[in-house]
C-alpha cells in the first residue's frame, strides 16, 4: 500500500542540509520522473545505495507532474500502469487519472526516501565520459557533478513540440501547449482552436467543449478512437485487495494479456483491420452527421499512430458549438487563425496539442561520450541503443525510455530496464570493472533485428506517419515484439556482450570542487 502523502519533504527545499556538499556518487540518475524514480528504487533494492537524483523542476513526478490539463488521465489500466515492487490497492478507477499517478508516483518516493537524494532545481548542462578517470562528469545550473555510472531517464514526453507557423509572435490572445496548461484560464464563451488531434487533445477536449462558445478543431489527420472500458473501484474491492495484496499480481496479469495480444495485431495489419469495425461503430454511436464521420475515418490501419482510448471524444465532436476542420494550420494572425484553404476564423485561445520530442531527444545534445561527440551526433537523426538501454561509445550509461524500447505499458518496460542496468552496475563492482561500454557489432546486430521485425508492422506499413518514425525515416520508438518478449529478453545481463576495461591508475573517485553556476 502507498502511504498517504503529507507536506513533508515536498518542494525545493526538502534536499538535506549536507546536500550541496555531495557532489560524487556510485551512480547519478538524469531526470526524476518515474523512470528516474524507478531506477533509483532498484539500484537501492539492489544494494547499490550511492544514488543520486538531479531533476531540473522544483518536484518529482516527470510527465504526471507537468500535464495538468482537464481530462489529464493514463490510457493503460492501473494496476499494469505501476511499478511491480509497489502495487498499489488504492486505484479509484481501471483508469487512474492524472492526479492520483503523481501521487502514487510521489508516494513511491517518500517511502523509499528519495527526497534526501534528489537535487531538486539542477539542470543538467553537459554531461562528458572521462575515460582516463573512467567518470562521468555533469556540469549543471547547481554545479558540477561526477559519478561512476549514468542513467539518463530524460523521458520522451515532456519536451514539448510547438511548430514554427508563420506570424505566431503576432497573436494578441492567449496561447500555449497543452503540457503547459495555465491553470487559472478562463474558457467561458470563447472562441478557442486547438491544433493536433492526439492522445492530450483526445482527453481536454471533452473537459473544455462546454463552456466555450466555439471550438475549432484543426486535424491533419484523424486518429482511431476505441472505446474505455474505465469506471470507478468500490470500496469493497480496495479493501479486499488491501486484505490479499496477491490479488493484484493477478489483475496485473489479467490486465496484461488483452494488451500483448493487441501488441500482437500489430505485427499482422490484415488482421489489424478486423479491429476498425470496433472503432467505426464506437464513431457511429455519437457520429450521426455522415459528412463529420467521413472526416473523423482514418484511411489508415489501426496502430500505425497512437489509438486513443475514450469515451468522451466522439460525444464532444458531435455537439453544435464544434467544428472539425480537416486541414492544417497556415497563419497565425492577432486574433484569428488561417487554415491551409486560405480560410480565417476569430480565435480567442490558441491550444496547441501538438505533441512531444520523441525521436529527436534534447538530452541528446547534452551527453558527450568517449569520442567526446553528443548523442545527437552519433545517432544523426537516427537513435539506437542495444537493447532500446546501451550506447556503444557512451561507457557506464544506460538509458531508459531509450530506442525501439516503447511498448504499451510503460511500467512494463521500465520494470525491465530497470533490472537490465541494475545488473550492469553491480557487475561492475563484482568484477571490479573500471567501465563497460557495448560492443557497437551487438548493438548493430539488434538494430537490425528491429529494423527487420518492424519492417512489415503497423509502425511502418501502416499507411500513416507517426511519432515513432525519426527524421531519417526509421523506426526508433517501437519495440519490436509484446511485452512479455520484452523482459525475457532483457532478463539477464551478458558481460560478453560489452566491451569491458580494468580500473586504471588515474582513476579517481574524488569530487570535483563546484563549478560556478549559470545565470
Amino acid at each position: 500500500m502507498i502511504p498517504t502523502l503529507s507536506n513533508h519533504g515536498v518542494g525545493p527545499h526538502s534536499t538535506t542540509p549536507d546536500a550541496p556538499e555531495r557532489r560524487d556518487a556510485e551512480v547519478l540518475v538524469l531526470g526524476g520522473g518515474i523512470s528516474g524514480i524507478g531506477a533509483a528504487v532498484g539500484l537501492r533494492r539492489a544494494g547499490v545505495d550511492d544514488v543520486l537524483i538531479l531533476e531540473r523542476a522544483d518536484e518529482l513526478g516527470g510527465t504526471w507532474r507537468d500535464n495538468t490539463y482537464p481530462g489529464c488521465a493514463c490510457d493503460i489500466p492501473s494496476h499494469l500502469y505501476s511499478y511491480s515492487f509497489a502495487p498499489n490497492p488504492e486505484w479509484t478507477r481501471v483508469f487512474a487519472e492524472r492526479a492520483e499517478i503523481q501521487q502514487y508516483v510521489l508516494g513511491v518516493a517518500d517511502r523509499y526516501a528519495l527526497r534526501r537524494v534528489a537535487r531538486l532545481g539542477t539542470e543538467v548542462l553537459e554531461a562528458s565520459w572521462d575515460d582516463d578517470r573512467q567518470r562521468w562528469i555533469l556540469d549543471t545550473t547547481t554545479g558540477r557533478y561526477t559519478a561512476r555510472a549514468l542513467v539518463i531517464a530524460a523521458g520522451p514526453l515532456h519536451e514539448p513540440v510547438v511548430p514554427d507557423f508563420p506570424g505566431a509572435g503576432r497573436f494578441k490572445g492567449t496561447a500555449f501547449h497543452s503540457s503547459r496548461w495555465p491553470q487559472d484560464h478562463d474558457f467561458t464563451n470563447e472562441r478557442v482552436a486547438v491544433i493536433g488531434t492526439g492522445a492530450s487533445a483526445g482527453q481536454f477536449v471533452p473537459r473544455i467543449q462546454p463552456d466555450v462558445a466555439s471550438l475549432t478543431i484543426l486535424q491533419r489527420t484523424p486518429p482511431w478512437v476505441m472505446p474505455k472500458p474505465d469506471w470507478p473501484t468500490t470500496r469493497l474491492e480496495r479493501r479486499v485487495l488491501r486484505r490479499w495484496p496477491g490479488l493484484i499480481k493477478i489483475a496485473r496479469m489479467v490486465q496484461w494479456a488483452p494488451l500483448d495480444a493487441l501488441i500482437v495485431l500489430n505485427f499482422h495489419p490484415r488482421l489489424a483491420r478486423v479491429s476498425h469495425v470496433v472503432g467505426k461503430l464506437h464513431m457511429r454511436r455519437a457520429i450521426k452527421d455522415k459528412a463529420l464521420r467521413r472526416v473523423l475515418t482514418p484511411d489508415y490501419v489501426m496502430g500505425c499512430k497512437r489509438v486513443l482510448l475514450t469515451n468522451e471524444y466522439y460525444p464532444a465532436l458531435a455537439q453544435p458549438n464544434v467544428e472539425v476542420i480537416p486541414q492544417a494550420l497556415a497563419e497565425i494572425r492577432e486574433h484569428s487563425i488561417v487554415t491551409a484553404d486560405g480560410t480565417e476564423r476569430e480565435v480567442d485561445t490558441l491550444i496547441f496539442g501538438t505533441g512531444f520530442h520523441v525521436t529527436d531527444l534534447p538530452i541528446s545534445e547534452r551527453v558527450r561520450g568517449r569520442d567526446g561527440r553528443t548523442l545527437a551526433e552519433v545517432w544523426q537523426g537516427s537513435p539506437t541503443a542495444y537493447l532500446g538501454t546501451s550506447i556503444s561509445g557512451f561507457p557506464n550509461a544506460f538509458m531508459l525510455f531509450g530506442p525501439n524500447v516503447g511498448t504499451a505499458s510503460a511500467f512494463v518496460m521500465l520494470d525491465a530496464q530497470v533490472r537490465y542496468l541494475t545488473q550492469a552496475v553491480t557487475a561492475l563492482n563484482r568484477q571490479g570493472l573500471g567501465s563497460i561500454d557495448v560492443l557497437p557489432e551487438v548493438q548493430e546486430e539488434f538494430k537490425a533485428e528491429a529494423d527487420r521485425r518492424l519492417a512489415g508492422s503497423t509502425f511502418n506499413a501502416g499507411g500513416c506517419t507517426s511519432y515513432y518514425i525519426d527524421a531519417n525515416g526509421r523506426n526508433a520508438s517501437a519495440w519490436p515484439g509484446t511485452m512479455l518478449s520484452l523482459t525475457r529478453r532483457v532478463r539477464r545481463f551478458a558481460l560478453a556482450d560489452y566491451r569491458c576495461d580494468p580500473v586504471r591508475e588515474s582513476a579517481d573517485p574524488a569530487p570535483h570542487a563546484p563549478i560556478a553556476t549559470a545565470g
